[in-house]
């Protein structure tokens, strides 16, 4: 049945109600003065810590030095194989995470704190005196939740983001706000999935903004990273729908998760915004349900993936402030006004670029209402919409006079308006995008994948890897458990079982092999991190973790850690996955991140702060996608530190030989993903084939360039086992070209690549001085494609500071030629489709 609601007063009380919620950005918090020393705690089972000197981290912690774990595991420690089909399903009374033993010996620690043994990692809001029975006001008792430091101080502005990690469970219920809601970095804040809390505003609320998901004690929102919520219903019904009033703000950075959330709001709203992501440098935000208010979703971040997204009563679903690259993934426009503006703010500040991808117009009017952009100039507004279902006579795309574009359809392959290489600006153009039936659900999308709760498994269905009879694993940041996981896992998996990681620093000195069959879920990004001589050679290099074995085929589902390397590695490859799944999906890695420096558990933020970067080689290659895997990624963030965020030197200055390297041919699924300042490049598809990726953000490294002590490849040596770019294109001295390349196609075939975020800021060396950006562009060449690659799609690119979008040996456009954006900006690259 056709909606009441009249499209045009929709449509102008959307525009009028767009509210630009840019904030000053506050300074930076000054670090803690309290001290991170080794525990004495009598009478209770002890972590292995090498002494550490007051006011360090552990700083005398040298990973080489770590004790080895029992090599000869016998009589109890055998592997029990059993024939299943994975852990059973069942109807729970209450979620397994909440009946975990978070008392005993066996919980989560965080081990480079003073007083680990009393801080609380796991918290639940009741026991803080939260009432979830809608009375009264709940924001200050779950603001102490989010907020203990186990030390009778506050986590806000302790300046630590890793060492003080917390999980804060919110059960069932209703929970009452009165004032504003301040989450916390470093921290995952999980509502119950089984009965998902609501965090309902008061009818008598004081404040603009509900919840505040940006912890400011950090600084920029680009530093606000490692906040996650999930599982929990938002609803500012209360709350005149005349009032001004945000019911999460999501101005945050790579590392943090946002997913599974419902926004309710008044349908007659002409001032209440679901979602408003003010700056930030997020690169996902999944699987989100809006109803009601003026605005669904208004975004000025970088760049962001959002993924299945369901708008309903929305006078406009998503308007963009700004926001240089974005993808709208598997979003429904459900009786809204108008689907997406982007005609909001001074020309020069609009929205880069933007795709919808895989989504769906129903009963709504107008689905894109954007500027036209001049062909002299910068170009923003600029537009990809593919594979949209459209149910009415609503115009598709309208500009800012008022003027149909895109008539109503029922159905839109590919239609481009911007900058296109071959060829120049398009002023509307229809296309065709055939897909790899590899990559696609059976509906035709592009397939993808929410990350696991395991909402229906019973507490049996899991097993403690703290708590196995015969396996000593202390996650104590010292001690390597490498052969006790390795045990753990291979029984898990044999018995399946949901093996899950308490918080800690789980070392492994040796790879942790991950086989068919398992699934790993970690408390507050349980950390597994790399040591000792295995991954030192750079000449033979060796998995930190490793998923499967050539050729297997099978289930691995791993979500919620956090994998990096304690020491400088030249030889360790931090993940590598080799596993095909039987079905998409089957093989999965979920909110993730991959870091390199910058956080607790790691020396690398004291001793890697020479200009001479080969002295700090800490780590081969960040990921790996063998050539027989076929894997799904979703907000997978692999962060080379360009500063610490626990502690330690004022900058680091670090190289990573490679990022992401993907040679996988089967399928593989990139949702939301970014790699920031990796040596030789951020991703490689070297010779792959079948690939899907919706968002590649990057960061070139800051000491490249002009005046840096080493040009590209140097100090790594360039390897065509691994297709590696040898740059041999530049110059012997030309420190501008050699430069790190944020996307390295070489070769392959059906990739799908859509919204690349490539940035560069800085080049010579790296001071940590933010403010000195580099003069004019600080690299030649961004992105680069050889050897002649079958059916290369690519939509939505932006890039900033670069002379070269795409180095192809053909037309090598330039930024010049296509501006906009932050810098360069192309809506539809085709030169190899």
């Amino acid at each position: 049945m056709r909606s009441t609601i009249s499209i045009a007063a929709l449509v102008a009380a959307a525009t009028g109600a767009l509210i630009n919620m840019r904030d000053e950005i506050p300074s930076p918090a000054p670090p803690s003065a309290y001290a991170f020393t080794p525990p004495e705690v009598t009478g209770k089972p002890q972590p292995i810590f090498p002494a550490g000197p007051p006011g360090g981290l552990n700083d005398s912690v040298v990973p080489s030095d770590i004790p080895d774990a029992p090599k000869n595991l016998t009589g109890d420690n055998k592997v029990t194989a059993a024939s299943c089909s994975g852990p059973v399903t069942s109807s729970p009374s209450s979620y397994w995470m909440a009946q975990m033993d978070h008392t005993g010996d066996a919980r989560g620690y965080a081990p480079f704190l003073n007083d680990y043994y009393t801080f609380p990692v796991w918290r639940n809001v009741l026991d803080y005196g939260a009432e979830n029975d809608g009375s009264g006001d709940q924001a200050a008792a779950i603001q102490s939740a989010l907020n203990n430091d186990g030390r009778n101080g506050n986590r806000y502005s302790s300046g630590v983001v890793t060492a003080e990690p917390a999980h804060v469970f919110i059960p069932g219920g209703t929970y009452t706000l009165n004032t504003q809601l301040d989450l916390r970095i470093g921290t995952i804040i999980m509502g119950d999935p089984q009965n998902p809390p609501i965090l309902k505003a008061a009818a008598g609320f004081s404040g603009g903004t509900l919840i505040n998901g940006y912890d400011s004690a950090t600084g920029h929102p680009e530093t606000s990273f490692l906040t996650a919520l999930r599982n929990v219903i938002i609803d500012t019904t209360a709350i005149d729908g005349a009032t001004s009033i945000v019911a999460l703000q999501w101005g945050v950075a790579q590392g943090c998760v946002l997913g599974n959330v419902k926004i309710n709001m008044p349908s007659n709203s002409a001032r209440h915004i679901g979602i408003n992501l003010s700056h930030g440098s997020t690169i996902a935000v999944t699987d989100v349900h809006i109803t009601g208010g003026a605005i669904g979703i208004q975004n000025s971040n970088q760049q962001v993936n959002f993924k299945n997204i369901y708008f309903k009563n929305c006078r406009t679903a998503y308007g963009a402030t700004g926001g240089y690259t974005s993808l709208l993934q598997n979003v429904t426009f459900d009786t809204c006004g108008l689907g997406v503006d982007l005609t909001v703010g001074e020309a020069d500040k609009l929205a880069g670029n933007l795709v919808l991808l895989d989504s769906t117009s129903t009963n709504s009017g107008t689905t894109v209402h954007f500027t036209e952009s001049s062909t002299s100039g910068n170009r923003n507004n600029q537009i990809t919409i593919q594979n949209l279902k459209h149910d009415n006579s609503n115009p598709i795309a309208v500009n800012s006079a008022g003027q149909t574009k895109l008539a109503a359809t029922n159905f839109v392959d590919t239609w481009v308006w911007g900058n296109a290489v071959p060829g120049s600006f398009q002023s509307g153009t229809s296309h065709t995008t055939t897909r790899s039936s590899s990559l696609v659900d059976s509906g035709g999308n592009f397939f993808t994948a929410d990350a696991p709760t395991y909402a229906g498994y019973a507490l049996d269905q899991f097993v403690n890897v703290k708590s196995v009879s015969g396996y000593q694993v202390n996650g104590d940041g010292a001690t390597d458990d490498s052969a006790s996981l390795n045990a753990i896992l291979a029984q898990a998996a044999a018995n399946c079982k949901i093996a899950y990681f308490p918080y800690g620093v789980y070392v492994v000195k040796s790879t942790l092999f991950v086989p068919a069959g398992s699934r790993l879920v970690g408390e507050a990004w349980a950390v597994i991190s790399g040591a000792g001589s295995t991954f030192k050679n750079v000449d033979s290099p060796q998995p930190v973790v490793k998923v499967g074995n050539l050729g297997d085929v099978g289930v691995v589902h791993i979500s919620d850690m956090r994998l990096s390397v304690a020491e400088p590695l030249p030889g360790a490859i931090i993940l590598q996955v080799n596993i095909a799944g039987a079905s998409p999906g089957d093989v999965g890695i979920w909110n993730t991140p991959i870091t390199i420096g910058g956080t607790a558990e790691t020396t690398i933020r004291n001793v890697c702060t020479d200009q001479d970067t080969s002295s700090c080689m800490a780590a081969f290659l960040a990921v790996h996608l063998t050539s027989s895997s076929s894997a799904y990624l979703q907000n997978v963030w692999i962060w080379t530190a360009d500063h610490n965020l626990d502690g330690g030197s004022g900058y680091t200055v670090i190289s990573t030989g490679r990022g992401l390297l993907c040679e996988a041919t089967k399928a593989t699924w990139l949702v939301g993903t970014g790699s920031e300042h990796n040596w030789l490049y951020n991703y490689n598809f070297n010779s792959a084939s079948n690939v899907f990726a919706g968002l590649l953000q990057t960061e070139s490294p800051y000491m490249q360039g002009d005046g840096a002590t080493y040009l590209e490849p140097a100090p790594w040596v360039a390897k065509s086992t691994y297709g590696d770019p040898d740059f041999s294109w530049c110059g012997v001295g030309d420190g501008r070209c050699r430069t790190s390349v944020s996307v390295n196609i070489n070769g392959g075939n059906n990739m799908y690549l859509y919204n690349s975020a490539s940035w560069a800021f800085f080049n010579g060396p790296w001071s940590g001085d933010y403010s000195n950006s580099c003069s004019g562009n600080c690299q030649v060449n961004m992105n680069r494609v050889s050897r002649t690659p079958g059916k290369l799609y690519w939509y939505g690119t932006g890039t900033k500071s670069a002379d070269v979008l795409f180095l192809d040996g053909k037309s090598n456009p330039a930024e010049s030629n296509n501006p906009g954006g932050w810098g360069g900006n192309m809506v539809a690259y085709g030169q190899f489709s």
